[in-house]
């Protein structure tokens, strides 16, 4: 069992802690005094902790905050708009540009973070 679960916890990590540290923590796992309950429980623990502290989840909460601000405003926008019976070019108009701007902002985003967190040659 604790051939096919340990893969799985280990993808908990971030992919470079994985290959750093990641056959290290299999040898203890797999050493013979080792608890494996609560072994399971520390990888389980300290590797969600490391993917909550990571930039990438940052970069998505802010993403869905300003992807709502942005809907929540336009919305506002389409109903102080007179719109000409018949046509609703400037409410379709006005969506696009709203999700426009949350996909360039998550460019945007994703593009800092690539600059000044990631070690990745990009």
């Amino acid at each position: 069992m604790l051939d096919t679960l340990f893969p799985l916890l280990l993808r908990l990590y971030p992919e470079e802690f994985r290959t750093r540290f990641g056959p290290q923590i299999e040898a203890d796992l797999y050493h013979p005094d080792t608890n494996k309950t609560r072994a399971i429980v520390d990888i389980l623990r300290s590797g969600l902790y490391h993917r909550a502290t990571s930039p990438g989840l940052y970069i998505g909460l802010t993403s869905i905050l300003l992807g709502g601000a942005v809907v929540a405003l336009a919305s506002s926008l389409a109903r102080q708009l007179p719109l000409r019976s018949g046509k609703e070019v400037e409410l379709y108009l006005l969506m696009f540009l709203a999700v426009f701007l949350v996909v360039l902002s998550v460019l945007i985003l994703a593009i800092h973070w690539l600059r000044t967190c990631s070690k990745s040659k990009i």
